[in-house]
């Protein structure tokens, strides 16, 4: 067969980048539902076309697209020079970056949302492949980096130099 198979020979199943984009082209297009209008003689009438923009949850604040490269840059620093655990900084990514509910990004990256909720909140010890399916569509993995901030700093500030 070769590297070179057709679509139509793949699996159904979307791959994570598509399933991200997916969502956020839909996430982009504000839902239209019906809301009630009252009329004159104080009966409800149904109006179409009121556009409503669904929130991953009330205390989520929309980033423009522009904007998604250097939050998730600050959050990643962030997590790094340990400012945030990884459970906070997974959260952060999901709920500001890609506007997902838990249970749809629970189902984008194959783990349960109970999975997701203890890793968000910093309970269980989970291995580095469920780790990695968390943080994949982040472009990110798991790995050893230095436990001191200032041994980092030092490291990053001298590739910087090279």
């Amino acid at each position: 067969m070769g590297a070179s198979m057709s679509k139509s020979s793949r699996s159904n199943k979307e791959t994570v980048y598509e399933t991200v984009a997916r969502l956020r082209a839909s996430r982009e297009q504000p839902k239209s539902i019906a809301s009630h209008q009252p009329t004159h003689s104080g009966k409800s009438k149904l109006q179409p076309n009121t556009q409503v923009k669904q929130k991953v949850s009330k205390n989520s604040k929309a980033i423009r697209a522009s904007d998604r490269k250097t939050a998730m840059d600050d959050i990643i620093k962030q997590l790094l020079l340990g400012g945030l655990t990884q459970g906070q900084a997974l959260r952060t990514l999901r709920v500001n970056i890609l506007g997902l509910k838990q249970d749809v990004f629970a189902k984008l990256v194959d783990v349960s949302r109970k999975t997701l909720s203890d890793i968000e909140n910093d309970r269980g010890s989970y291995n580095t492949e469920v780790l990695n399916k968390v943080f994949k569509p982040f472009g990110m993995k798991t790995g050893v980096i230095p436990s001191s901030p200032s041994l980092l700093i030092s490291l990053l500030n001298s590739n910087e130099t090279e």
